[in-house]
């Protein structure tokens, strides 16, 4: 029942087989007594983003059995210590979105609970005490987006079961030495946009630790189990000390938005398949990006660094290469990637190919042929460019089976790109990457500046290198074909269904029509019928009269 404006809750009628009810988005502030009594079996109930203040007890009657509870974005600020007192079935309770100043231990009274949210609330301090025999069951914990400037060692109570912390977009700028130490079960923290600055212990069991957004200078000491790293747009100037780190374990690692001039990686990282180091002072490509030290890394990140040159030193098997946004770069060169190659998958007769993001480099304006050699491309994008020409011997067309975007360059329409519209642009209709090519657009000769290059795509000549091109520098009004009209694959999949639609209505309409001609033969021959028994008893009668 979202969006009725509903604003006050009623009984409701009975049902026994309901199990879950949504009343969100209204504008509910009040309750009859009892409204759920009739509904014995509810185990989901959701009030968000109404203008809840308070409730009483008598909500909950009938209905101990409800194990998820949602009143978030509302206006409570506190709870009747009675108000939760029948639902000790309760497993998850989400209150995100209200205006509590402190954390409320009132609202647990479920021993079952094992998740709560109280994220975007106005909370100053986290202090949850050992006596709260609640929190013991309790797993996941979400604090986000309120207003924690410090983290005590007992801010957590001992033997508590968390797994799951979410301490992001507070003010937090003191970690006390040992306050996570408690949460001897821990899984994942994260304590991202804040203001830390020191490095602070971790549980042996952390596997997942995200610290985006602070303005840490050194790498925290991380457990021997860890396996995936956020630790981008800090202070950090340096790799990690791998002397005092074991990352046999790690598999997503980044540190994109940092301070890191060098990448010297020594140890191999066996399970690494994901590395960010987009946004440092990176101004050569690191030797230590090759499959010997990274065997099975998947995508790896370079974008926003001062590179003036590609060229990868050593042989580095991937999925997909993100090196977009390089202001400095003006030129790829020969052999830039003939390096990088693509993730096996295991079938012989596949070729590995990896997919290439070259786009949004202001000052890129040459690619020269020789830059692929010996490597296979699944996807090339080169959009957001300076690029005038590409060559038809750059790679191999027919293996870019994902799509080639070349759009928003200053491309010179001459002979030079003739080869787009006979090769390319028919190959990318068949792979339906269409929508690759709608601004696809000439920026010179000045004539034709703005014309999409598929204007002159189906032409039966070479028309980029006719004598009527070179001469006027634009095609004659007389000699344009009509073109084919760029269609995504969902603008094709809607047309197709508008088809259908008309199709079927036609056959509506012709099934009605024959149905109503039909009926319309019928009463054409009862009249007629009727019409000629009149006439043969007239017919009897004057024969009758003639007799007489």
């Amino acid at each position: 029942m979202q969006w009725f404006s509903l604003t006050l809750m009623i009984v409701l009628p009975p049902n026994s087989q309901v199990e879950a009810l949504r009343f969100t988005n209204n504008g509910i502030k009040m309750f009859w007594p009892d409204p759920f009594a009739n509904v014995p079996h509810l185990k989901k109930l959701s009030f968000a983003q109404n203008d809840l203040i308070d409730f009483s007890p008598d909500l909950f009657t009938n209905i101990e059995g409800l194990e998820e509870l949602d009143l978030s974005d509302n206006k409570f600020n506190r709870f009747n210590p009675l108000n939760f007192k029948k639902l000790q079935q309760l497993k998850r309770l989400y209150l995100q979105g209200n205006v509590f100043n402190n954390f409320p231990l009132e609202a647990l009274k479920s021993k079952m609970l094992e998740e709560l949210d109280i994220g975007r609330n106005n909370i100053t301090d986290l202090m949850l005490p050992n006596e709260h025999k609640v929190l013991s069951g309790l797993k996941r914990l979400h604090l986000y987006g309120n207003r924690i400037k410090s983290i005590l060692k007992d801010s957590f109570p001992e033997n508590n079961n968390l797994e799951f912390i979410d301490l992001s977009n507070n003010a937090i700028e003191n970690i006390e030495e040992g306050s996570f130490l408690t949460c001897t079960n821990l899984r994942e923290l994260d304590v991202s946009q804040n203001n830390i600055t020191f490095v602070f212990s971790l549980p042996p069991t952390v596997q997942i630790m995200k610290l985006r957004g602070n303005t840490m200078y050194n790498w925290p000491r991380f457990p021997s189990g860890i396996k995936y790293i956020d630790l981008s747009y800090n202070r950090l100037s340096d790799l990690y000390d791998e002397a005092a780190v074991n990352f046999d374990n790690l598999e997503v690692l980044n540190i994109a938005g940092n301070q890191i001039a060098k990448v010297d990686i020594n140890n191999k990282l066996q399970k690494l398949y994901f590395l960010d180091l987009s946004y440092n002072n990176i101004n050569d490509i690191p030797k230590s990006l090759s499959s010997q030290l990274l065997p099975n890394l998947s995508d790896l990140r370079l974008d926003g660094n001062p590179l003036k040159t590609i060229y990868f030193k050593n042989i580095l098997a991937i999925n997909r290469l993100y090196m977009t946004d390089l202001k400095s770069l003006e030129v790829v060169d020969e052999k830039a990637f003939s390096n990088v190659l693509g993730q096996s998958t295991g079938e012989l007769l596949e070729t590995p190919c990896f997919s290439l993001y070259l786009s949004k480099c202001p000052s890129l304006r040459e690619i020269k042929v020789g830059a692929f050699d010996g490597t296979s491309l699944c996807m090339l994008d080169v959009s957001e460019n300076k690029l005038k020409h590409i060559s038809q011997n750059l790679t191999d067309w027919s293996t870019v089976v994902e799509g080639v975007n070349l759009q928003h360059n200053p491309w010179t329409c001459s002979c030079e790109l003739q080869w787009v519209l006979n090769e390319l642009i028919p190959r990318m209709y068949k792979t339906r990457t269409t929508n690759l090519l709608v601004e696809l657009r000439c920026e010179s000769p000045r004539e034709i500046k703005g014309t999409r290059l598929i204007h002159w795509y189906n032409r039966s000549d070479d028309f980029l290198c006719s004598e009527d091109y070179r001469d006027t520098g634009a095609p004659y009004p007389s000699t344009m074909q009509s073109t084919e009209s760029i269609l995504t694959p969902w603008q094709i999949r809607l047309l197709e269904i508008i088809g259908c639609c008309i199709i079927v209505i036609l056959v509506i309409a012709i099934v009605v029509a024959c149905t109503v001609r039909r009926k319309s033969l019928r009463e054409k021959r009862r009249r007629q019928a009727k019409e000629d028994l009149k006439n043969e008893s007239v017919k009897a009668h004057i024969q009758a009269l003639n007799r007489s």
